[in-house]
């Protein structure tokens, strides 16, 4: 996925205080040597192994991002022993790193709540909150929600004009642009057939002079930024007919190839597939889908990353002539894409939204992604009797076969909330969504409360007004 240079950045950007050898590294486009400077800083008999989470979870971010999923989950769960300041720092840790890992798996929903979770701490620096909107804005433009997209690269632009590093500003900049010329580009003539693409919101209003400002000024002192706008801008003059500007993107190709990027290689090579197309140049998109075949019978890494192979595919086989194939194709892409615009719109339009799903067991529940698999069993008993008003840790722990002491620990490792806390917070969320919803069936605060579990006015006022920053019945009456 282009995204992961995004999250490359952002990542560097936040380490920067606490390990600028990873940030130059990065920033540099030496991610190899980035990864393997995090895990000697990281290392137990490292020089610079201490108290310090910072350098940890760089590695993870190193390891994700050249697509080491397994060993990256494993070395969060150690940076997350490491977060000693505070429970609330700890929670935001934990949101932040189960965010960017469902992003990579492609579990939407359940990355957008958790970067929405992130934004909403109070707790959160500067630095957490601009890069849990840099997480907003990829996955929302993958739902192809791109009003919702334009409202957070807003929010990150105001955010980034106040933080101390102008790199925050150029990197949303840079964001900002990225995602205008590939929209440019699928906005051709040529794609008018391209359903998906077709049917999200096309309202996207760039900023002035957005487009005219030379990549080389944008982003001088991040030439990762700086290689991959150079890239997009020859993309769109490609895909406009400028057919004899190649250059530039084999470069770009040949680098990620060489780094070991492979997610990001495919995502390229659909890209140029895609501008090919644009530019009625069927055989450079064929070759383009070459490098990146699917082999039959495999697994696609990435649904929606398929869905435009099939498209790019079918277009290929109408310029040949080869009618009957492009029926088939074409028609197995657009049954996909409907499928695909009502799934997304039936699970991100609650998060989207900025309010998290009010069903019993939401279906981007980032609680659970952040458990190990033992106590995910705990808490999907919690989320099961969570209106039961003795629910107690001591059910919970002989639910799963294992001492309170136990999962009083893992909760506070993995969440950094007691169990206590957490059902408290399910419980209070719970109530705010019923309280919120459009249809105006809650009639009383109480009735509400009570359906919940929550019989005392006080705990419950003391509690909505610490997460949600107003009393009930002020929610109730808007």
């Amino acid at each position: 996925m282009f995204s992961s240079i995004y999250f490359a950045v952002a990542s560097a950007l936040s380490a920067e205080p606490q390990f600028p050898a990873y940030t130059r590294k990065i920033l540099a486009g030496q991610l190899n040597e980035a990864c393997s400077a995090a895990a000697a800083w990281s290392d137990p008999d490292g020089v610079g192994r201490d108290s310090d989470y910072l350098p940890m979870l760089a590695y993870g971010d190193a390891q994700l991002v050249l697509g080491r999923y397994v060993e990256a989950e494993e070395t969060y769960r150690k940076a997350q022993r490491l977060v000693r300041h505070s429970r609330e720092a700890l929670r935001i840790v934990s949101c932040r790193n189960a965010g960017w890992q469902a992003f990579f798996q492609n579990r939407l929903s359940t990355a957008l709540t958790c970067f929405a979770r992130v934004g909403s701490e109070s707790d959160a620096t500067c630095e957490q909150r601009m890069e849990s909107l840099v997480g907003e804005v990829l996955v929302l433009h993958q739902l192809g929600s791109l009003t919702s997209v334009g409202a957070r690269l807003s929010a990150l632009a105001e955010l980034a004009a106040s933080a101390q590093d102008p790199r925050w500003s150029e990197l949303a900049t840079a964001l900002h642009r990225d995602l205008l010329i590939q929209q440019q580009v699928r906005s051709a003539d040529e794609l008018h057939d391209h359903i998906y693409w077709r049917s999200a919101e096309c309202d996207f209003v760039p900023q002035q002079n957005t487009v005219d400002t030379p990549a080389s000024q944008l982003a001088a002192q991040m030439p990762l930024l700086a290689q991959r706008l150079a890239y997009v801008e020859q993309l769109r003059v490609f895909a406009t007919g400028g057919r004899h500007h190649v250059e530039t993107l084999d470069a770009h190709l040949h680098w990620a190839q060489r780094t070991g990027l492979t997610t990001y290689h495919r995502a390229l090579c659909l890209e140029v597939a895609v501008a090919a197309l644009a530019a009625s140049a069927p055989n450079t998109a064929e070759a383009m889908l070459n490098q990146c075949r699917v082999v039959p019978g495999q697994q696609p890494w990435h649904e929606r990353w398929y869905l435009e192979y099939v498209y790019c595919l079918a277009k290929v086989r109408q310029h040949q002539g080869r009618i009957q194939e492009f029926a088939q194709l074409y028609g197995r892409y657009a049954l996909a894409s409907i499928r695909h615009v009502r799934t997304d719109n039936q699970s991100m339009t609650p998060v989207a939204a900025e309010s998290l799903n009010a069903t019993r067991q939401p279906k981007s529940d980032d609680v659970s992604a952040r458990l190990p698999g033992k106590y995910r069993r705990a808490y999907r008993y919690l989320m099961e009797n969570l209106d039961q008003r003795d629910l107690s840790v001591r059910e919970l722990a002989a639910h799963i076969g294992v001492t309170e002491r136990a999962i009083q620990a893992a909760f506070k490792t993995y969440l950094g909330l007691s169990p206590s806390q957490l059902i408290r917070r399910q419980r209070m969320e719970r109530i705010h969504d019923e309280l919120t919803r459009e249809d105006g069936c809650a009639t009383s605060v109480l009735e509400v409360a009570n359906k919940w579990g929550v019989q005392h006015r006080s705990t419950l006022v003391n509690g909505y007004r610490k997460l949600f920053h107003e009393a009930p019945s002020e929610t109730l009456a808007r």
